[in-house]
């Protein structure tokens, strides 16, 4: 058995190194500087990226700030125009009530005046009659007994009697 195969040459292991070491040489000085290259551009790439997206965070979180701000705003808005729609609902409620109010007593004070006159002018009509039909009555029991002046005295105190009355 021979063991050549397996044989250790110092020559030829220094030989490859050279060749490793030449096509490393040439690899570095032809390679290494494109292969750095488009790494840097990558790593330059991912970095705007990064930048870009931290950008994009902050003014999310700012647009987020400013919409919170808004919708408290509108919301405190919303709860003024609502409260001054209520006052003023409330307000003109008042002032139709009161107006409502006001025509109703006047409209009471009006009606009891019309009463009073038109009682009045009942009464006036009623004493009439009765001061009529008094002196018909009285004229007739005795009529030839009582004289003009005496006829119209009696007729004066009855209506002064059925004025008394009310």
């Amino acid at each position: 058995m021979e063991l050549s195969v397996i044989s250790v040459n110092l020559w030829q292991i220094i030989i490859s190194l050279c060749n490793l070491l030449i096509i490393f040489l040439i690899l570095k000085k032809f390679l290494f500087a494109r292969v750095q290259s488009v790494l840097a551009q990558r790593q330059a790439q991912v970095d705007d990226i990064y930048a870009e997206a931290n950008a994009d965070r902050r003014d999310a979180g700012e647009m987020k700030q400013r919409y919170e701000q808004h919708l408290a705003t509108a919301r405190e808005e919303a709860d003024t125009l609502v409260r001054t729609a209520t006052q003023t609902a409330q307000r003109r409620g008042d002032a139709i009530v009161q107006e409502a109010s006001q025509q109703a007593a006047h409209l009471k004070q009006k009606a009891e005046e019309e009463i009073r006159m038109e009682r009045r002018q009942m009464l006036t009509d009623v004493r009439s009659e009765i001061s009529d039909m008094a002196v018909s009555i009285a004229s007739k029991v005795v009529e030839r007994e009582i004289s003009a002046e005496d006829h119209a005295s009696l007729v004066d105190e009855f209506i002064r009697n059925v004025g008394d009355d009310q």
